[in-house]
Order: structure tokens, then sequence, then C-alpha cells
């Protein structure tokens, strides 16, 4: 087959993409290292979550921007704390809690938990620092009450108060006292000017049931002497975990979720702790992200068909084979790139389609039309990148190729 010139004429492309049939069948690529691909099915325990879903078979695809730089594996989001949280009892504040800070003018948040009737006010409030002894307003630059917080648009408990500390109060091992402290309270600690940060990030974003999540947590800006964490699922339940430290001075846990506690339609969260310095500067974070858990319903089965789609004008068709436990809405999607004059892949259109499938073997098909295919001015050879396979019953990504299949 003749390369296509990346000014071909829109009939010259619907000739080569029409040889692209004449091709023989094709074979996904073997998966890559970030690839999410089931070793085994499971099926749904929830079948009422299907009996609602659209039948109806829908198709769709646009043009992208070949100058664009798409991430073909999403990239996980990494978060960076300069906070952590506390519980303290009121016998505890009433003798002075432990707040270590690394930098001046720390925001304290405190909030009553539960049903604790308590209010604290700024007059209620002593920070110590080691001789040094500041009460009420002398110790703190602003406050703002629940009333200020709710019309700023945040949603607190009620009682909540937050102080900004007086520059005067310095930083270090800080003793936060309330002797009219009554009942529990979960105090939060902001340092907005710290150069201690704790960074905390997953290796993947989602992952399948049975499988391993890795979380890797540093400590900058000083060393950290112990880190732990916990997984919370959606339903509540919680799965503590330990961290080990790394050779770089990382910290690692690689941990399996409880697959009981499987669904696609929320967010598990990782909360990390952290804690370091040494015993004048005392350093205390936490940090929280978040990743999805699918249960492995369905799969692709690597068999790939190109197939020309004249009702679209020409445009390229990839039929998909997917095997399924049980019957749903299964939606397909994926980035086509072409070849540019220089030789390089880049970005020409992207597609989804979703059918119902029952369980066993069926298929799905991603078509891209002559339109988005012209629009590009980009030529065969074509890869298909980024394809995803997801169970709409709950909008769990069940699989995902970062390279998928070559077409030449």
């Amino acid at each position: 087959m003749a390369i296509l010139k990346s000014a071909a004429p829109a009939a010259s492309i619907a000739l080569g993409v029409a040889s692209l049939a004449q091709a023989a069948d094709l074979r996904l690529s073997s998966p890559s290292a970030g690839d999410q691909v089931p070793a085994a099915l499971v099926a749904s325990r929830d079948a009422a979550a299907t009996r609602t879903l659209d039948r109806m078979p829908t198709r769709i695809s646009w043009a992208l921007d070949a100058a664009d730089a798409l991430n073909d594996r999403p990239v996980p989001f990494v978060r960076e704390s300069r906070e952590y949280w506390l519980d303290a009892s009121e016998a505890q504040l009433q003798r002075g809690v432990a707040l270590p800070t690394t930098a001046d003018a720390a925001l304290i948040r405190i909030s009553p938990h539960g049903n604790n009737p308590s209010r604290l006010t700024v007059d209620d409030l002593v920070i110590r620092n080691g001789a040094r002894e500041l009460a009420g307003r002398a110790a703190t630059q602003n406050v703002a009450d629940e009333t200020s917080l709710r019309a700023a648009g945040m949603d607190v408990p009620d009682g909540t108060v937050i102080a900004k500390l007086a520059t005067a109060v310095g930083k270090g091992d800080l003793r936060l006292v309330a002797p009219t402290a009554r009942g529990s309270y979960l105090i939060h600690v902001f340092e907005p000017a710290s150069s201690t940060v704790l960074t905390l990030g997953t290796t993947r974003d989602t992952i399948l049931a049975g499988q391993s999540l890795r979380i890797s947590a540093r400590l900058d800006g000083a060393r950290a002497t112990s880190a732990k964490g916990v997984l919370t699922a959606p339903d509540g339940h919680s799965q503590p975990f330990d961290l080990r430290p790394q050779a770089d001075g990382s910290w690692q846990a690689d941990v399996v979720p409880d697959a009981a506690h499987a669904s696609g339609l929320e967010l598990w969260e990782v909360h990390t702790f952290a804690s370091g310095g040494d015993r004048s500067t005392p350093v205390l974070r936490d940090a929280k992200t978040a990743f999805a858990l699918s249960r492995p319903t369905a799969r692709l089965t690597g068999d790939v068909r190109t197939v020309a789609d004249p009702a679209r004008g020409g445009g390229l068709s990839l039929d998909i084979g997917v095997q399924a436990a049980n019957g749903s809405r299964y939606q397909l999607a994926g980035v086509l790139y072409g070849t540019a004059s220089d030789g390089t892949r880049r970005p020409l259109a992207y597609a989804q389609s979703a059918a119902w499938l029952d369980a066993g073997s069926g298929r799905l098909a991603l078509t891209f039309d002559a339109a988005s295919m012209a629009a590009g001015k980009l030529a065969a050879p074509y890869e298909l990148r980024d394809l995803r396979l997801t169970n709409q019953a709950d909008m769990s990504l069940v699989e995902r190729r970062e390279r998928a299949v070559e077409i030449r």
C-alpha cells in the first residue's frame, strides 16, 4: 500500500483507508508495563445496575489538533501537603496539645467532633512556645468563625473557628491550650509559608480488584522518621498500611485493596501520615489522594478488524473483540494517531462507541469518520493509542492500553 502524503486530497485518503480493509486481521499489541489488563473476569454482583441502561448503540468521533501533546497514559495526581490533622480530647486541650510548626503564621482550625455542642472562641485559646505564652487575640492576626467561613463558601461544622497565628508566636513545638474545652475536637494545622512539604502519589489512578497499588511519599525540607497510612473504601471500610523507607529518601508501600469493597461509582481515598524533623523542630504532615477500583467484568480479546465505512464517507472502523463476564452496556474509546511528513506520530482523531453486550464474546467498533481523518492531513501508518474499555453500569474502567495496535 502506498503511503499517503500529508497534503493528499480527501479522495486519496478514502482510497488509502479502503486499502486498509484489504489487510489481514490485526492483533492488539502486547501490554506495556503501565497497562491495565484483566487477568481473569469477575461477574458483577449488582444485576440491578444494568436494568435501566440504554441498549441503543452509539458511535461518535471528532478530529484532533495534530499539534496537541496528549498523554497516552494519564499521569496520576501528586498531592503536596503543608498540613496535618489531629484529634484532641478536652483533657488534652486543657493540658495543651503539641502543634509542631516549621514556619510563622500558621493557620489553626478547630472544629467540634460529632454532636459536641461546645464552641471555642479566640478568647478561649492560649498558644505556648517554650517559656513564652500568648493568649487570645494577642496570639492571632486574623480569626474567622463558622458564619464568615460559610459566607466565603466553606462547608464547616457548627462551632468551627480558624485562627491565623501572629508572627510574635513564632514557630517550633507550639502548644495549643483551651482551658474551657469540653468534648472532643478536630484540629487542622496548615502552614502556607513552610518549605517542608509532603508529596503523595500512586503509580496508577485506576486499578482492578485483586491488583496491587504502589503508594509513594516523600518529605522534602526535613528528614522523615516514620510514614504510615490508611485506605478508605467508598463504603467506609478502612485498611491501614505502613510505608517503607527507600534508598532515595522516599517512602513506599504496595497495597492490595480489599476486593470485597470494590465499587466503580466512587473513589477510594489514600491518607498518609508522616513525621520527622528532630527534637527541636518536629514535623507532622498528612496528605490525601484518591484512586478508582474496578471489578474486571470484561476484557479485550486482542482481535482487531479494520473495516472501511462507506456509510461515513470512507472513514475507518476498528472492530475489536470483547469478552464479557455479564451482560451490560460497554464503552470503547481511543485516539487514532497518523504519520506526519517528518515521520512523527501525531494525534489525528478521537472516537467513542457504546453498545449492549451479552455475557460471552462480542464486538465493539471505533469508527473514525473521513472528515475527522482528513482534517489532520496525516497519513498511514496509523496507530491506536489510549484504548479504554468501560462498563457503563458503574463507569468502571476495566481495561486500558497505552499503545493498542498499529495499522499499516
